[in-house]
């Protein structure tokens, strides 16, 4: 057994020097998460138990076989050394040897064991093969602090039918390198923040989608080099709301579309329907897709009776699909069963809602229509 594991380590060692030779030579940094930039970047934070994985590319990097001879054979690889606002070496068992131009490196942080929590800085990186030799990088490493969360405003509150302003304090954020910010909660996916500008590293401007589901999220900031932190339970989304709504009629045919009214009749904090055309939605599924409701816009919206009412149509047998529709059928309309709740966006971002227990019902008129179970 010996002398296989130990010809198998000079060979390894004795192809690398012949085609390198014994010094290396340091040729630049990666942090995988963000491949793209340079110097590397990585937090002093997270990364994991071993910390965050980083790749040496050069050339000449070896390994020296040691107890060849031995029933436990070993190598000792370069030696990987930090130095800047702090100096580090790193240990022998977080570093890789893929081969004489790629060694792999997971650098500790202050969350992974053993713990290190580099000072924030501009950092050389040196390596230095167990024969002799060092090659160095400078300014080859950036360590960088996680991000904080330390304020949360929603300045003008939230708008169902709109973007919602918002703006976040604290810090580490990067104009260069735009976070992934997230609104988290449980028994939900994420729910993505897409609009965002990186004012200050103390402050960014974005915005709540349109129709997020009221509720309190966590508020969850991620920086591309990979360090996060959460706020829990830092916004609570609701909505002004719209009076009570009731509907007339509660039901119309499937082989037709259906002109309606709602009644809006408000009390204490709740809104009238303001000026200009509100987004009316029926929540139900559609023939192409019966297993899923959907938002279907309703057409010819109008506000009547001073703020009062609306009217609108019902698109029982278009769905989707633009008028006319010629196909009797009506194959892409709704799927015939509810009664089916309605959502009313105001133009003020009010929220009005008709529940699916007092909401409209899609009657089988056609003979290849059966309702919903």
């Amino acid at each position: 057994m010996r002398l296989p594991v130990a010809a198998a380590l000079l060979s390894l060692v004795a192809c690398s020097e012949a085609t390198e030779g014994p010094t290396p030579k340091l040729e630049g940094l990666i942090n995988p998460l963000e491949r793209l930039v340079t110097p590397a970047r990585v937090c002093n934070a997270g990364g994991g138990e071993r910390g965050w994985r980083l790749e040496l590319l050069g050339t000449g990097f070896n390994p020296l076989p040691r107890d060849a001879l031995t029933d436990t054979p070993t190598v000792e690889l370069p030696l990987v050394t930090l130095s800047g606002p702090s100096d580090y070496t790193l240990p022998a068992d977080h570093l890789f040897f893929a081969r004489a131009e790629l060694l792999r490196m997971d650098l500790p942080t202050r969350d992974s064991a053993p713990s290190s929590q580099l000072v924030p800085g501009a950092y050389t990186v040196a390596v230095t093969n167990p024969l002799g030799g060092t090659s160095e990088l400078e300014d080859g490493l950036r360590v960088v602090p996680p991000p904080a969360l330390t304020n949360i405003t929603p300045p003008r509150g939230f708008f169902y039918g709109a973007g919602s302003p918002l703006i976040i304090e604290g810090s580490g954020f990067r104009a260069d390198a735009l976070p992934l910010i997230t609104l988290r909660r449980e028994g939900e996916e994420d729910r993505p923040l897409f609009t965002l500008v990186v004012v200050s590293d103390t402050r960014i401007e974005t915005e709540v989608p349109p129709a997020t589901p009221e509720g309190t999220y966590d508020v969850v900031i991620t920086n591309p080099e990979g360090c996060s932190t959460t706020r829990p339970q830092a916004l609570t989304v609701t909505y002004p709301k719209l009076g009570l709504l009731t509907l007339s009629p509660r039901s119309g045919p499937a082989s037709g579309d259906t002109a309606i009214t709602l009644t809006n009749a408000p009390s204490g904090d709740e809104r009238p329907f303001s000026p200009g055309i509100p987004d009316v939605y029926l929540v139900a599924p559609v023939k192409a897709d019966p297993s899923q409701r959907v938002n279907i816009p309703l057409r010819d919206v109008a506000v009547v009776s001073g703020g009062s009412q609306l009217t609108a149509t019902v698109p029982t047998c278009a769905g989707f699909e633009p008028p006319p529709v010629t196909d009797p059928q009506c194959p892409n309309g709704i799927v015939p069963g509810g009664p089916y709740a309605l959502i009313v966006a105001d133009p003020s971002g009010a929220l009005g809602q008709v529940p699916g227990s007092a909401g409209f019902t899609v009657s089988a008129s056609l003979l290849n229509d059966a309702p919903t179970p």
